[in-house]
């Protein structure tokens, strides 16, 4: 009898397991069904999310499960494709806080990497950075090579915008080596191009088209695919950009005529639709076709519907070039206005240099031209240093993380164990120890820091200071020289008053009294030239100009150094036929060099010396310090601008070190 009724409530057991079961499958199902009309991009914006609602208000009365958080997770990237960030944010955030409460590492990176994805669309590249890198380390011991893919991909883009185009590369390697394992074509199509996004600024226009073109063989695998059209478009863009550049404009109105011709991209994608757009109507601007306003103009109408700067910046930018074509100087210079104001440094550049055509009388755009590209260089700098921080601290908190729970692991064994008590004693000794140490050596680290931080800030300055004693002096000449003029004019004209006697009257006694005062005019025209020669002079015209200005900053490192300095300046060089443009690059690489020098390379002698060889100026930079071994096919941020430079005046740049040997860095250019 008690058998009958345990096997009979078994079985009701199992008839109910099997209905709840049956239920929830029909639920995702049901959920599954929103999810695939919630991404079709061809229903209207509040339709989909309406299916999104649905699907949010469904989870929202399930119990946890093994679905339930890869529900949530498809529900969040509906709100993302949406561009409801701020809602997919703080559902990432919700699943976040929980993963952390039953420490479920896949979870975790996943939130993460949506993270990223969130300040990545924000703009926000540093906490873009610092979520993907924390999810690039949750997932080392994962076997999820699919998330792996995606974390490895978005960070090389990521790292791309902030123009760290090799750290770009290498994390894209990585991505594309798995991606091609899972035979994933979207995945492949986007490493591909962002390995040409990273050729192309690094200048390698040919092997960026190599890339596009494999990522057009790539795409022909999603031709099924709803948002092929889009993906198509976005690489017709990526070939505008390399041909815009390269100044091949018939390939550039190719490409974008054949993007126009996508059907319905407007619809689908109204950005990649302008983009193409303004990059067609450019190549006609270049084809003299005046029908090319009529596109900038549309392309500014949807930039400024959207609210899109970028787009907004494109469209004036063109519009501009276009009115400067027609030689309507006042009308360009609106649009290059417009764009000046930007917050985007690089159109912001690109409208300065325009301004220097439209404008060529006016020193201030030329003066900010110099100052946002020494901004952008050093910009670029710290943001390096910034990611290796990030990257840094992110696992140093990943390593701690999983210190701490080893060491709860440790405890929590030790206390089933007769030998806790002594073994804690050792272990709560080696602990004290170990942060004791790593206090003082901290510490330490800390002090030596804030040195190099306060010698840093004393030298930028000094720097500071000198730029402002030569902006002082060239105003305080500038001025003088027209009191001066001025005091001369109101000389001769009184001389002239004193001539006009001789229309009236031209006897002898008349003549010889006038005769001094002629003397006076040509002294007077001496005296005009001489004071105007002397005080027009700019910052590289006196005689003191390039040799004292490299002396100043041998001085300003002696302040706080006992470098002995050597300057060696051959006498044939006339300083007044080279260009300032070429000056000023010639110092700022010498004033780059020797603050490495100074930071780094330990050295107690530096020697400079400039030679003139035929029509070229020869320029090396040695010391006796520590050296160094430099990376083949990488270089610091302070040797690449040092490159860029030498690229800027058409001039060569070499360097050579060895550890021990000291280093040396030789400039040639033209005169």
């Amino acid at each position: 009898m008690k058998l009958k009724k345990f096997i009979l409530l078994l079985i009701v057991n199992l008839l109910i397991f099997s209905c709840k079961k049956e239920n929830h499958l029909i639920t995702y199902n049901k959920i599954d069904t929103l999810l695939v009309k919630a991404n079709n991009d061809f229903l209207n914006k509040k339709v989909r999310l309406a299916y999104i609602d649905s699907v949010s208000l469904i989870l929202s009365n399930l119990k946890s499960d093994s679905l339930y958080n890869y529900y949530r997770f498809k529900l969040a990237n509906r709100y993302y494709n949406l561009n409801l960030f701020e809602q997919y944010k703080s559902l990432t955030l919700q699943i976040n806080k929980e993963a952390i409460e039953k420490s479920d590492t896949l979870t975790l990176a996943k939130c993460n990497y949506n993270l990223g994805g969130y300040y990545y669309e924000k703009y926000n590249l540093d906490s873009s950075f610092y979520y993907y890198n924390k999810a690039k380390n949750l997932s080392l011991n994962l076997k999820e090579i699919k998330l792996k893919v995606e974390i490895h991909k978005d960070l090389g883009r990521a790292l791309f915008y902030h123009n760290q185009f090799l750290e770009s590369e290498k994390n894209t390697s990585i991505a594309l080596k798995d991606a091609k394992k899972l035979n994933h074509h979207e995945y492949i199509f986007e490493c591909y191009t962002i390995f040409g996004l990273s050729q192309s600024g690094m200048k390698n226009y040919s092997k960026a088209i190599e890339y596009f073109n494999e990522a057009n063989k790539v795409l022909v695998n999603l031709k099924n695919d709803s948002y092929y059209p889009v993906l198509y478009a976005q690489n017709l863009i990526n070939f505008c950009d390399v041909y815009k550049k390269k100044k091949d404009y018939t390939n550039l109105f190719k490409f974008s005529e054949r993007g126009l011709h996508i059907k319905n991209l407007k619809q689908l994608e109204i950005n990649t639709y302008t983009y193409l757009l303004n990059f067609h109507g450019y190549a006609k601007l270049k084809k003299n076709d005046k029908n090319s306003i009529k596109e900038f103009q549309e392309a500014l109408k949807i930039g400024d519907s959207l609210d899109f700067q970028p787009i907004q910046n494109t469209s004036n930018l063109y519009i501009g070039e276009y009115y400067l074509s027609q030689k309507d100087t006042g009308t360009a210079n609106i649009y290059f206005k417009k764009v000046k104001e930007t917050k985007f440094a690089d159109d912001k550049l690109k409208a300065l240099e325009k301004l220097t055509i439209t404008e060529p009388k006016n020193p201030a755009h030329l003066k900010q031209i110099i100052s946002l590209k020494d901004s952008l260089f050093s910009i670029e700098r710290l943001t390096r240093d910034k990611f290796a921080r990030i990257e840094y601290e992110t696992n140093e908190i990943i390593s701690e993380k999983e210190t701490i729970e080893k060491q709860k692991d440790n405890i929590v064994q030790q206390l089933w164990s007769v030998s806790t008590i002594a073994v804690f004693i050792i272990l709560a000794v080696l602990l004290f120890y170990f942060i004791k140490s790593r206090n003082l050596k901290n510490k330490e680290l800390i002090f030596i820091q804030e040195q190099q931080n306060a010698k840093e800030e004393i030298y930028e300055l000094m720097l500071n200071q000198q730029q402002r004693i030569e902006e002082g002096k060239y105003s305080e000449k500038n001025r003088i020289s027209q009191e001066l003029h001025d005091g001369v004019m109101g000389k001769l004209t009184g001389i002239r008053l004193n001539l006009f006697i001789l229309k009236k009257k031209q006897d002898v006694e008349t003549v010889q009294k006038c005769l001094p005062f002629i003397d006076d005019i040509q002294n007077i025209e001496k005296e005009i030239r001489q004071i105007t020669h002397d005080l027009k002079q700019n910052l590289f015209d006196d005689n003191i100009t390039f040799s004292s200005i490299v002396e100043n900053l041998f001085i300003m490192i002696k302040s706080h150094s006992d470098i002995d300095f050597s300057l060696q300046i051959d006498e044939r060089i006339d300083w007044d036929l080279i260009n300032n443009n070429k000056k000023i690059n010639i110092y700022r690489i010498i004033q780059e060099a020797l603050q490495n020098i100074d930071k780094y390379a330990q050295a107690s002698k530096v020697n400079i010396n400039m030679n003139k060889m035929g029509e070229e100026i020869h320029i090396t930079i040695t010391d006796n310090g520590i050296g160094f071994v430099p990376k083949h096919g990488k270089k610091g941020i302070g040797l690449e601008n040092m490159q860029a430079r030498m690229d800027e005046i058409n001039g060569k740049f070499e360097l050579e070190s060895k550890i021990n040997f000291g280093t040396k860095i030789s400039l040639t250019f033209q005169i």
